[in-house]
């Protein structure tokens, strides 16, 4: 078999997890885009307001399945990284690419202050004593909690020698029990907000715990129907919507059980939910098997999604890249324009971000990374 032949046959397998990855990307994309775009008033914005009634209520459904995405990207790790053994250089890797994306955008927000008219709020950033906090953001990314999604991604994978070991030693009723009990955790935030146990580390180890599960356990996966996924994915975004609109609408049933301040977030255990039947679905359609150019390609794309993140979720990128999206809205003059301008600008954002991050990967973050770790070696 020719080179290009085994590489074809090496990536056919995980080609539908490599589009499941473009698709979680992209679903985080939609929501940040949601949250930081007025497409009404072709404005950007920090945050998005609360109105009561069923369009701010989709609104906010479209940002929690941001949290869809976010939980694909750890049940992905959990699904390839369960039989694995522990790797340093994976962690390196990870937080090396999310240090020099920072380090990057820094540098070319003091560089564009010289020149340009900075977006909202960039200006303060880079003067007077929030600089010296702006630089320490951007030179301790993982310290300063930069990237939420990253840093609990590294932790994650600190703690994956961990999580594999109970996979080798428990039994299947005792690996749910302990998804189960994460799960019920992550419900805390709605009993009056007097206690929660919810984070970020607890989400990411319950993703990959979930990811594992549908590796290890995948031959009893099949009892559940695809029917059954559909609707459990229907039932799931209905409740969120139905909760969005209960919360927005300023009942003080609402205010007295402190979930106005869970409407970002949304009940977390739904999106993790369908997050796990978009996996299981994906898993279950047949192989994608494309020409070597072509899945190359699509494997390239694929790695450009954290890059995408890195990029537009920093704390300069947001305010570049979501201020240059309002900046070129067209008028909007009908829900159809909107919904299509919505996918549109969303759907291309994503190819200039994904091509961007293509090119610093290849250009500046795989030929640093492995130099340094060459340098490591030659050490030792």
């Amino acid at each position: 078999m020719s080179q290009p032949e085994k590489v074809t046959s090496r990536s056919a397998r995980s080609l539908n997890i490599e589009l499941l990855r473009i698709l979680a990307m992209l679903l985080v994309v939609y929501c940040h885009m949601i949250i930081h775009v007025d497409f009404t008033n072709g404005i950007s914005r920090i945050v998005l307001p609360m109105y009561p009634g069923w369009k701010s209520a989709i609104s906010f459904t479209i940002v929690q399945y941001g949290q869809v995405g976010v939980s694909i990207f750890f049940m992905i790790s959990g699904y390839f990284l369960v039989k694995k053994h522990f790797s340093w250089r994976r962690i390196f890797s990870t937080w090396f690419q999310m240090f020099l994306y920072a380090v990057l955008c820094l540098v070319i927000a003091f560089v564009a202050k010289q020149f340009l008219t900075l977006p909202f709020g960039t200006n303060e950033l880079l003067s007077g004593s929030q600089s010296l906090d702006t630089v320490l953001w951007s030179l301790c990314p993982f310290l300063y909690n930069s990237y939420w999604f990253i840093d609990a991604y590294i932790l994650m994978l600190f703690l994956s020698p961990f999580i594999n070991a109970t996979y080798a030693h428990m039994s299947q009723k005792q690996v749910l029990a302990l998804i189960a009990l994460l799960m019920f955790i992550g419900t805390w935030p709605l009993f009056f907000s007097r206690v929660n146990y919810w984070n970020n580390v607890v989400y990411a180890v319950l993703g990959y715990a979930i990811g594992a599960y549908i590796q290890t356990y995948r031959d009893s996966l099949r009892a559940i129907s695809n029917s059954a996924l559909a609707i459990c994915t229907i039932l799931c975004t209905a409740l969120m919507l139905g909760f969005n609109h209960f919360v927005l609408s300023g009942s003080r049933w609402a205010q007295r059980l402190t979930w106005t301040g869970q409407i970002h977030q949304g009940l977390q255990i739904l999106p993790i939910c369908i997050a796990f039947c978009f996996f299981v679905a994906t898993c279950r359609l047949p192989q994608l098997r494309l020409p070597h150019v072509w899945s190359t390609f699509l494997l390239q794309v694929s790695a450009g999604t954290f890059g995408v993140y890195l990029l537009h979720e920093n704390t300069f990128g947001f305010r570049f890249v979501w201020g240059a999206v309002a900046a070129y809205l067209p008028n909007i003059s009908s829900k159809s324009d909107f919904i299509l301008t919505c996918l549109v600008t969303g759907l291309l954002t994503f190819i200039v971000l994904d091509i961007i991050a293509m090119l610093i990967d290849r250009l500046l973050t795989h030929p640093l990374r492995k130099f340094i770790i060459n340098k490591t070696k030659g050490t030792k």
